[in-house]
């Protein structure tokens, strides 16, 4: 079993893991799941193999908890007790083989997306074989407040599956974060994952989703297109339908500058992708997250690792 160390969230500020299990008699006794988890206390009851493996990249922000998970063949069970009973969950599955059954509602759409609403009865999960999936554990109260709206107003279709497959690509994104590289303080990213996942859960019941806020959409813009090395604020704004001045403005007001952002998430890529291929030369990681050489790559990294005046 293998974690990194998380960096500490606070209300807007992000909190990050990546997490592996290895073995079914791990996985049925894993008590280090809820040191950040305990909102969701959510167990394995039953582990089809023995070697199974488990991985998960999670970010927590405030109230709100993501998760990109590989899960193996497994049951889990979530008890729901004082402190997730106000709690509300999103599975999406890359496929059929996930099952999410309880005594109280649960909300399935396409057989790959389900919705579980707050409430006391418990739940269970169970992925017939290993499954990727993205999971949201989000506070009820904290939607409502966002949304102006409850979990009773559930419609009899969902909202398009092309409305929902970004925010879960949003999500995947998000968990792929390197915390060695991600930055303190109130982070664009976390504000723009808890109005995605407040978004995901409107779509699932069937309501229209509003428009993202301006730095929402410029967040997930580029978060999509960060790769490409002609990515500017003038090509981002145009996108959005703006001015360039509109998005600076935007990203002022949230105490940050449009190149800030861009830098953030191309490092936290290129991070990533160095610590899943550590073959790879650093030429083509620069290329691979829109830095385009090795130099720039290296005064990226300097430049995030100087001292702030």
């Amino acid at each position: 079993m293998r974690r990194r160390r998380p960096l500490v969230a606070r209300g807007g500020e992000l909190e990050l893991n990546k997490f592996r299990a290895d073995g079914r008699e791990t996985l049925l006794g894993l008590l280090p799941l809820t040191s950040y988890m305990s909102s969701a206390n959510i167990g394995f009851a039953a582990v089809r193999d023995a070697d199974a493996v488990l991985r998960a990249n999670l970010v927590r922000v405030g109230r709100y908890l993501f998760a990109h998970v590989r899960l193996p063949a497994a049951t889990v069970v979530w008890p729901r007790d004082q402190h997730s009973r106000d709690r509300a969950v999103v599975i999406a599955a890359e496929d059929r083989a996930m099952r999410v059954t309880s005594e109280a509602p649960v909300v399935a759409r396409r057989g790959t997306v389900f919705l579980v609403p707050p409430g006391t009865e418990p739940v269970t999960f169970e992925a017939t074989e290993s499954t990727e999936l993205v999971f949201i554990s989000l506070d009820a109260a904290d939607f409502a407040r966002r949304r102006r709206m409850g979990f009773d107003r559930i419609s009899a279709e969902a909202g398009s599956g092309a409305s929902m497959r970004p925010m879960v690509t949003f999500v995947k994104s998000l968990c792929a974060i390197e915390s060695d590289v991600a930055e303190a303080g109130v982070s664009p990213l976390g504000e723009a994952a808890c109005e995605i996942a407040c978004s995901l859960v409107v779509a699932i019941l069937g309501e229209d989703v509003p428009e993202p806020s301006l730095p929402n959409a410029v967040m997930e813009v580029l978060l999509r297109e960060y790769a490409s090395p002609t990515l500017s604020l003038s090509a981002v704004a145009s996108l959005l339908g703006v001015s360039t001045r509109t998005v600076q403005s935007a990203l002022s007001a949230q105490g940050r500058t449009f190149s800030e952002c861009l830098l953030e998430i191309r490092l936290k890529a290129a991070t990533e992708l160095r610590r899943h291929n550590p073959t790879m030369t650093l030429d083509t990681v620069a290329r691979t997250t829109g830095f385009g050489t090795r130099q720039s790559l290296h005064r990226a990294m300097r430049k995030v690792s100087e001292p702030s005046a």
